[in-house]
């Protein structure tokens, strides 16, 4: 009976083990929703980064609250353990258009042939851009997105959205 117990104990907990996996279902992630910027932070920050130095702001916060500024969506499929698509997006002026790739199992995310239509002046929408043209990784869950980009000075910047 002992033996019985030991054998059953070891192929639930087998079956438990197989049942954990640590990749993030990158489709339900990134699809099916529009994401809005919130704000760009330092790689570990958690607030605003400062893209203006001693200039004013507020045009920036302002252009941040409009509903359809700084919005991404993403489209796509799975393809041998990567998925990726295209997206497209809107700064202030700019619509930006592209391809992405992001793997579940080490969060790495590129873009390429990324299109813009407009070249912003807005700090805010310049970073916007630019984490767009150079991600390197994302984080979150079907709530909140994180894109990783280095950034002009090799910092690594954040942009931080929401799910709308």
């Amino acid at each position: 009976m002992k033996r019985l117990s030991i054998a059953i104990l070891s192929l639930l907990t087998i079956a438990l083990l197989a049942g954990c996996n640590t990749e993030d279902d990158v489709l339900e992630i990134f699809l099916g929703k529009t994401w809005k910027l919130t704000y760009i932070s330092t790689e570990n920050g958690h607030k605003q980064f400062d893209f203006w130095g001693s200039g004013d702001s507020s045009q920036s916060m302002q252009a941040l609250e409009q509903p359809q500024t700084f919005c991404i969506n993403f489209e796509g499929s799975e393809i041998n353990a990567t998925t990726g698509g295209t997206f497209n997006a809107t700064a202030i002026s700019a619509s930006i258009n592209g391809q992405w790739n992001a793997n579940g199992e080490n969060k790495e995310m590129t873009t390429n042939n990324v299109q813009v239509s407009y070249a912003e002046q807005d700090p805010l929408a310049v970073a916007f851009v630019r984490g767009l043209q150079d991600a390197i990784r994302y984080g979150g869950d079907s709530k909140n997105l994180y894109i990783y980009y280095k950034d002009n000075d090799n910092s690594i910047k954040r942009l931080n959205l929401i799910a709308k």
